[in-house]
């Protein structure tokens, strides 16, 4: 079966502090005598289910447009639990008990379970999420060539609690100080994804000329 992880984009979700949302600005409506009903988008590049390119943290990195398209696409989409509470670190002994199948994927759902926050306590969702520590970051860098992206259950790979690491894990997964990147897909709704390997995947953003990241509508298939 197919199943949808992008939430549906709206103004007022929960979104890293401080952060724009979106808002829609009717152009023409039928309603009022136009032929056509069009609209115009106000939406902030890191709202919602997004994909984080190199360039939002390397300052050497490509824009989004300049990403291969075969980044976006994934025949061995793994889902490994790890579950976190608020503040938490992915650590790399979490990943190391998964490193002969990481070995094969090449996009790795890390599920925490924090996606429950998003609608019962919005608040902790933004505010205190998990976070990849950036010794993990250092990890899957290091240690699993095959992967194209990460994808995160909760709002940012950083943890508002701890910033100063979380920016050091975006610049190491996103090629700052070697050769090659991790793109980094955060706020998906992982709720009814199986664990173990799925059929595949896809996290297809708009391709904006020199953007560093962008929503993304992403999917999966998986065996019922």
């Amino acid at each position: 079966m197919f199943k949808i992880l992008s939430y549906p984009i709206k103004d007022g979700d929960p979104t890293w502090p401080g952060n724009p949302t979106c808002s829609l600005e009717p152009h023409t409506s039928i309603a009022k005598g136009d032929t056509a009903n069009t609209a115009t988008i106000h939406l902030f590049n890191h709202y919602g289910t997004h994909l984080d390119g190199p360039m939002h943290f390397n300052p050497n990195g490509i824009s989004l447009d300049k990403v291969p398209v075969e980044r976006f696409f994934y025949q061995k989409p793994l889902v490994i639990d790890v579950p976190k509470k608020a503040g938490e670190k992915i650590l790399i002994e979490d990943l190391m008990p998964y490193k002969d199948q990481i070995a094969q994927a090449d996009f790795l759902f890390l599920r925490t379970g924090f996606w429950k926050k998003r609608k019962s306590d919005p608040s902790v969702y933004e505010n205190n999420g998990p976070a990849v520590g950036s010794a993990a970051a250092t990890y899957l860098r290091e240690n699993f060539p095959n992967l194209k992206a990460i994808g995160l259950d909760f709002v940012s790979l950083a943890s508002y609690s701890d910033g100063k690491d979380g920016d050091l894990a975006h610049q190491i997964m996103l090629g700052m100080y070697q050769p090659g990147y991790i793109c980094i897909v955060e706020d998906i709704n992982m709720e009814e994804l199986p664990e173990g390997f799925l059929k595949q995947a896809a996290a297809v953003p708009l391709i904006i000329v020199g953007i560093d990241s962008c929503p993304v509508t992403m999917w999966a298939e998986f065996r019922e």
